[in-house]
């Protein structure tokens, strides 16, 4: 807490208000690396971003809700294993002094020139927006709002919330009036976990803000800070429909996919020839078929839109409806389960099943609404006796599973051997060897098209994939064309 306390005492002697500051005087602090940061919120956004703040020179104070989270930042060291360059980075700015973390987020607020807002935003269960956390989170540092201070919110909300709801708390809180007393911007996240700390100097960042004066600050301090391109923009209700479009427009093309997946299993066609056939065209934009969409985004996503799109009057029905497709995947993946193990004379109840894989992403450590634990929940249902392996799990828990050790101690013995997530370690598998400690005849179904279907067969499973045929069609090298799509974009 001392170093908190030099923190809030050099910034009561600056007397610093960043709003009323020239360009000029704005890129001086910069390159003295005399501006306090504040980030509210240390999850797989808030911490990078906090960390390269401190990187580039700035002082950064951050709080978390949770004391573990703020002791762990404090002893210069990240809980997501799965960010290359992040821990390395958090050591060094701690040990500098550059980083020093909290759990009063009014301490933030007050000793911060410069308020960064990431906490979550999820949905609730009747797939509503939940802006609590983001609530909570204005409240406590309107209450402790610096007359002059700027607020920039990367949490991902719909459009309107920043300059309503949000705005609203911060000056009911603060007495303060946005726009005049203190800055407010949207600056939402753009980041894809697993390569945070890469995306953070290479994608551009969109700010939108409540004034011209007010976006420009924001765009000088993100420029010098993380070297990339600012695409400025009329108001943060801009900012966050450039987020979200961004991201509907990948699930409405993944639920394309998965609607012709479907279709085409029906029809004997490999939907995965057929999309990569299709991409020799210039004006094609590949998107591939899977076992639902997982992640802190995508599922979420759409319904801010569709909330706001119910206040105006106008329901985006094909946001809808793709969102309803993808999240009926999971159950998609059951049946294909259902068929290849009736195939073998077996079925779901009493039969051992092998999930391999539950991260909503390959090769990152999370999984927040992965479709894999509907799979999960629906098999258990139906009477299903399932072992799980994750790589980034082994030896854990997991969705309330103990996660095995290895991926040959969850295959043992099993009727059928299910791929959930994409990792790096199923891309390659030995299925003439994973044959051979099963319990033969077993079936594999693929939701993520990493194992060749004719490898499969020949191996002796009775395979299913999401959107290929029963049996393969064609011969191997054709296949393994579906190898190499199925790392491409638009799986998860």
């Amino acid at each position: 807490m001392d170093r908190l306390m030099a923190i809030a005492y050099a910034r009561e002697a600056a007397n610093l208000k960043l709003l009323s500051l020239s360009s000029e005087e704005v890129e001086g602090l910069l390159v003295e690396g005399n501006l306090t940061i504040g980030v509210v919120g240390l999850g797989r956004i808030g911490l990078p971003s906090a960390a390269a703040f401190a990187h580039a020179g700035l002082q950064v104070v951050a709080s978390d809700i949770n004391p573990e989270v703020v002791d762990s930042v404090n002893a210069g060291k990240s809980r997501f294993v799965d960010e290359p360059g992040l821990n390395e980075m958090l050591a060094n700015v701690v040990a500098r002094g550059k980083l020093v973390a909290t759990t009063s987020n009014a301490s933030v607020a007050n000793q911060s020139d410069l308020i960064i807002i990431c906490v979550p935003t999820p949905i609730d269960q009747a797939k509503s927006p939940d802006y609590s956390y983001i609530v909570s989170a204005a409240k406590e540092v309107g209450a402790s709002l610096r007359s002059g201070s700027i607020v920039v919110v990367e949490s991902t909300v719909g459009p309107g919330t920043v300059e309503g709801l949000v705005k609203d708390v911060l000056e009911a809180a603060s007495g303060l009036r946005a726009g005049i007393d203190f800055g407010l911007a949207a600056c939402p996240e753009r980041s894809d976990p697993g390569s945070i700390m890469m995306n953070l100097g290479a994608v551009p960042r969109i700010i939108g803000g409540d004034s011209e004066r007010t976006t420009e600050i924001v765009a000088a301090i993100y420029e010098s800070s993380f070297g990339v391109k600012v695409v400025r923009v009329s108001n943060p209700k801009t900012a966050n429909a450039v987020k979200l479009t961004e991201n509907l427009f990948r699930d409405v093309n993944i639920a394309l996919a998965n609607e012709f997946a479907i279709l085409f299993e029906k029809l004997g066609i490999d939907s995965l020839e057929t999309i990569n056939a299709c991409a020799s065209k210039y004006n094609f934009v590949p998107h591939y078929p899977g076992g639902g969409v997982g992640g802190p985004c995508l599922p979420s996503n759409s319904y801010y839109l569709i909330t706001e799109g119910m206040k105006a009057g106008n329901i985006p029905y094909i946001v809808r409806l793709a969102r309803e497709i993808n999240d009926r995947m999971p159950e998609h993946v059951v049946e294909l389960v259902g068929e290849a193990m009736n195939e073998v004379g077996k079925t779901i109840r009493g039969s051992k099943i092998a999930i391999l894989g539950v991260a909503y992403k390959p090769n990152i450590k999370d999984t927040q609404q992965t479709p894999v634990a509907r799979v999960c929940e629906k098999l258990v249902q139906m009477g299903g006796i399932l072992q799980v392996y994750d790589p980034m799990f082994a030896g854990e828990k997991a969705l309330g599973f103990d996660v095995k050790g290895s991926m040959q101690e969850a295959v043992a013995d099993a009727d059928c051997v299910v791929i959930g997530t994409a990792h790096k370690e199923f891309k390659d598998l030995d299925l003439k060897a994973l044959a051979t400690i099963v319990s033969g005849p077993a079936a594999l179904v693929d939701s993520r098209n990493v194992v060749e279907p004719f490898a499969a067969a020949e191996a002796g499973f009775s395979y299913r994939g999401v959107g290929r045929p029963s049996w393969p069609q064609k011969s191997e090298p054709v296949a393994q064309e579906h190898r190499i799509a199925s790392s491409l974009p638009g799986l998860e």
